[in-house]
């Protein structure tokens, strides 16, 4: 009965605290603070955009950079087609770039294999039992 009566208190004691909340008129220098609050916030939005866009450029940048390493001969212009009359190449017929092999797999060591279940025979019998 005790643990009730703890609990139906502080739900009374609530309910009295928020109706007298919510009588209180709030103070102008908590409105200044909230709007201190949202530009600081905005600032900080800005700058974490600002960081955001650079950092992505420099990943644009470095990966285009890495594409031309990789790939050089996309820099290279491409040769001339003859001028003779050659029969144009249909869908079929067109090669598409070929893509490396990859490199083979490492071959993995292995494991160490389990001693027999035998190896160690243990006596059902120890010396002190007969």
């Amino acid at each position: 009965m005790l643990p009730f009566l703890t609990f139906a208190g502080g739900i009374v004691a609530g309910i009295v605290g928020v109706k007298l909340l919510k009588q209180v008129k709030a103070p102008e220098s908590l409105g200044s603070l909230g709007d201190k609050a949202r530009s600081g916030l905005d600032k900080a939005g800005a700058g974490l955009r600002e960081a955001t866009v650079s950092g992505l450029s420099a990943i644009e940048k470095s990966s285009a950079n890495l594409r031309t390493k990789l790939n050089p001969a996309a820099d290279e212009p491409a040769p001339a087609e003859p001028t003779e009359s050659v029969a144009a190449p249909t869908a079929t017929t067109t090669s598409l770039p070929v893509a490396k092999k990859a490199a083979p797999r490492r071959k993995v060591a292995a494991k160490k294999k389990a001693a027999p279940a035998n190896a160690n025979p243990v006596d059902p019998n120890p010396e002190g039992e007969s």
